[in-house]
């Protein structure tokens, strides 16, 4: 496992400038990076891997002493006398004595420079003399700006330096770096939270990970280390990092970037307006903002996490006034999320008044957002009686996302069918029956919900004759939604059946009068579901897919349409057997910030558990799911955590991981499983499967098969496929003629897989059994494919059919190969010749055909410079010319 330290180079450019130092043509290497990307820990790190016939001169760059010349040579100038400190000519004979008592050769010795866009310019030019005459060599880092002194530049210009420039860390390696600084496995949606918050920046993420761990909302359960609750307020550690950053710039630079913190996105020319141009600029300069590239540019910060701790360190009267100004000249736009968030939340902060109706629109996205804790602020704030039923259902879905379903149902059941207008009526309507299920109500509670608010639009019917028709059409149309909702989670598709056709007609004429289009997502994301469990999971797919296509929430709906339509064209995807594109699927919401975060934190590690099961990578499976049933403790929107534990379950027991079924198994049993029936009748399957691997008495086959009888007499092929086919890998063949018929008539590859599999069985043959071997191969299904070759394989060796044997072999070892059971032997790597950058792309312009002026010219530097980095490269290389760098075009 890597350590923190090694992570201030995750591009591995500690090697580079180490192996580039020590070149004899190169004279002096650069780092160069912004403030946190760690250039200076990389210096240090550099000083010591430096080759013990080599000297190091440590040389300290610092702004109070930019304006003293030699001042940062200060520690090797005690010998110079007071009269002589300004002489460039006595300065560079002491100098050159230092580097005498220290080298080993000519060249041995190396200044090692921190922060060298601090230094003077008689030591910056004294420095380059230094190296130009061949007495040492110089590595330094130095921030972009205002970047390395000129003279010193001159010699990457010269093609006497190589460059390295420090980014940001990737994802993956925020990631990584979350693993080695915690020392354990990591939730990825928390390592994605401290890697966007930094930005990337290793000084601040070290730092935010630290502070999460101080306040305890970072702890580690199970081995797996998980964000429980909202970010704390900001140490005095990150106010020090921000406080040192905003003591090198100027004022107007400082009121601008108060400015945007304060409202961003803020539009670029206001700020310019109201600060200047030149402020702007600066901050863009030393990247502390960033513009956008639209046609009205806006400005945010770099690193999110600074908005939090300026926006702590301006006066709340200053705030106010700063506020005052920026209204003054805009509007809010409101069509920007963001935007209103950020306006309304300055407001509150600042104790300025906000109308009631955006503030409910604020707390609308917030609440959709997942920024559960600023959504209850915001609703709490609203004062006007007409809106304090919306209020309370925005608090109360907050709430919901928390999981804390028993406020969300205190909130909600009192103002079920209490409305007072069309509005209200239908506001929480949907919330409601979703928060029963939550809670484990009995679902025939759902179908009175649904006459209920019939009776509740008769009502309001009465009272406003002129709006009758419509009040009458849109809450019988929620009450079939209600309905199917309650069918989607008992798994009756007869009656669901009986109701998608209607709700689905009236949806689409709806959707093409007002362009409405949320009854439509949500009948269509049923039919597919519907489609999945008759056995027609593609055909569901394709329905889901167009679901999402209609899917435009409105922006005062807190049902979560979007996850709703999302879970079930997934659960369709992974059901056909798609494992391809399901993964495409979850890639996508898995980049959203609120999916990623919230609603499908977990839910995408559920999806990847069920395809590594499916494939019988088990040690996938629970190493990718132990993290997902953390997540699901936090929030689990969608009521996953049934399938997650058990799925988690039947991985632990097929490995024999007993300590861990157990515990696994008591998670499973103490929650409601609850959910969509799709869902739960497969995480059903996978526990009685898991405690037949575990006990082997057969009652967790007979289980299994009383659930495929079950869904037999309801038509659900795909659920009666789904323990059949548990039974079939536990060894019970009883219904292996079934198995075959209901694999046949089940849509997907994975299915007709399956089909081609037991057909095999019931032939015999080697030859049946290593086809559909080959079949289950190409539907990923490596388990099974595994057990088919391994019968081919024994039915052929005593057929003596030996070339048979061995295509059984190898399609056998693939299989292991693929499941992680064997490791093959890494063919011994072939060293490649270490070219430096400079020479690296000397090397490319000459195989493309360039000349060495146009080489030159293209790089800035001289034809010489050119000449001798293409002699170097021809010696590296191993060839003799341009005539033979196609051979090595790959370098």
């Amino acid at each position: 496992m890597p350590t923190p330290d090694s992570w201030v180079d995750p591009g591995g450019i500690l090697v580079d400038v180490s192996t580039a130092i020590m070149l004899q043509g190169c004279r002096a290497v650069f780092i160069v990076g912004d403030t946190g990307l760690g250039a200076s820990t990389l210096l240090a790190q550099v000083s010591s891997e430096i080759s013990p016939d080599m000297s190091v001169m440590p040389i300290h760059g610092s702004p109070a002493l930019s304006g003293v010349p030699y001042g940062v040579l200060a520690p090797y100038l005690s010998a110079v006398s007071v009269e002589d400190i300004t002489s460039p000519v006595a300065v560079l004979r002491t100098i050159w004595a230092q580097i005498e008592q220290r080298s080993v050769h000519p060249g041995s010795v190396v200044l090692v420079i921190d922060d060298a866009h601090a230094l003077d310019d008689a030591s910056a030019t004294l420095i380059a003399e230094l190296v130009h005459a061949g007495w040492a060599k110089v590595v330094a880092s130095s921030k972009p700006h205002p970047g390395i002194p000129a003279p010193l530049l001159q010699l990457w210009h010269d093609g006497a330096a190589e460059r390295f420039d420090l980014t940001p860390l990737t994802r993956p390696q925020g990631h990584e770096l979350c693993v080695a600084l915690l020392g354990g496995e990591v939730l990825s949606s928390t390592s994605w939270h401290f890697w966007t918050e930094s930005a990337g920046n290793p000084l601040l993420l070290k730092v935010l990970v630290r502070e999460a761990q101080r306040s305890v909302i970072l702890v580690e359960r199970h081995g797996v280390w998980l964000i429980t609750g909202p970010p704390p307020q900001r140490s005095m550690e990150l106010v020090d990092v921000v406080r040192l950053q905003l003591s090198r710039m100027s004022a107007a630079s400082r009121e601008a970037l108060n400015l945007v913190a304060l409202a961003e996105p803020a539009s670029r020319s206001l700020v310019e307006q109201l600060v200047s141009v030149y402020a702007v600029q600066e901050l863009l300069d030393h990247r502390f903002i960033a513009a956008s590239a639209e046609l009205r540019p806006t400005l945010r910060l770099q690193n999110p996490v600074y908005g939090e701790v300026l926006r702590r360190m301006v006066p709340a009267a200053r705030s106010l006034q700063l506020r005052q100004r920026f209204i003054d000249r805009m509007d809010v736009q409101t069509d920007n999320a963001e935007a209103l968030l950020r306006m309304v939340t300055w407001s509150l902060d600042c104790g300025s008044p906000v109308p009631d109706q955006q503030l409910l629109r604020a707390a609308f996205l917030a609440c959709k957002l997942f920024q559960n804790q600023l959504a209850l602020r915001i609703a709490s704030a609203i004062r006007e009686p007409d809106l304090q039923m919306m209020a309370r259902a925005v608090t109360a879905r907050s709430h919901f996302n928390s999981g804390h379903y028993d406020r969300a149902a205190a909130l909600l059941e009192p103002d079920f069918t209490a409305g007072s207008d069309l509005t209200q009526l239908l506001i929480g309507s949907l919330l409601w029956p979703a928060t029963r299920a939550a809670l484990g109500h009995p679902l025939e509670r759902m179908a009175q919900d649904a006459e209920l608010l019939r009776s509740a639009g008769r009502q309001l019917a009465q009272q406003t004759p002129k709006d009758a028709a419509g009040i009458l059409a849109a809450t019988q149309e929620r009450a079939s939604l209600i309905e199917l909702m309650m069918f989607s989670l008992s798994g009756n598709y007869a009656a669901m059946e009986e109701v998608l056709p209607g709700v689905l007609e009236r949806s689409a004429a709806a959707a093409a009068s007002t362009h409405c289009n949320r009854s439509q997502a949500f009948a269509l994301s049923v039919a597919a579901e519907q489609l999945c469990a008759i056995g027609k999971p593609a055909s569901g797919a394709k329905l889901a897919l167009d679901a999402i296509a209609h899917l435009h929430p409105r922006p005062d709906e807190v049902f979560f349409l979007p996850e709703f339509v999302l879970i079930r064209c997934l659960s369709a995807i992974l059901s056909s057997g798609e494992w391809e594109t399901a993964q495409r699927l979850v890639d996508r919401y898995a980049s959203s910030p609120v999916l990623a975060l919230a609603s499908f934190g977990g839910g995408t590690h559920v999806a990847l558990g069920f395809i590594a099961i499916r494939q019988g990578k088990m040690t996938d499976a629970l190493r990718v799911l132990l993290p997902g049933l953390e997540a699901l403790r936090i929030s689990d929107p969608q009521q996953l955590f049934g399938l997650a534990a058990a799925m988690a379950f039947y991985a632990a027991a097929s490995q024999g991981l007993l300590e861990e079924a157990q515990r696994l198994s008591t998670d499973y049993s103490e929650v409601h499983n609850v959910g969509m029936y799709l869902a739960t009748v497969h995480a059903q399957g996978f526990f009685d499967a898991g405690e037949e691997l575990l006990v082997r008495d057969g009652r967790g086959i007979a289980r299994l098969l009383r659930s495929a009888d079950s869904a037999a007499e309801t038509g659900a092929k795909l659920l009666e496929l789904h323990a059949l086919q548990l039974c079939l890998s536990l060894g019970d063949t009883t219904r292996l003629d079934r198995f075959c018929e209901v694999a046949a008539a089940v849509e997907g590859p994975w299915a007709q897989a399956l089909a081609a599999y037991g057909t095999a069985l019931r032939q015999g043959t080697g030859q049946a059994l290593f086809d559909a071997g080959t079949q289950l191969m190409e539907a990923d299904a490596v388990q099974l494919a595994s057990s088919a070759y391994a019968a081919a394989l024994d039915l052929f060796g005593r057929a003596k059919d030996w070339d048979g044997a061995a295509a059984a072999r190898g399609g056998l070892a693939a299989c292991h190969s693929a499941l992680g059971l064997v490791r093959q032997a890494a063919p011994a790597p072939v060293p490649k010749p270490v070219l430096t950058q400079r020479e690296h792309a000397v090397i490319v312009l000459a195989a493309e055909g360039l000349t060495d002026r146009q080489i030159a010219d293209q790089l800035h530097i001289s034809v010489r410079t050119v000449e001798g980095h293409l002699y170097r490269c021809y010696s590296k290389l191993g060839i003799g010319g341009r005539d033979e760098l196609d051979k090595v075009a790959s370098l």
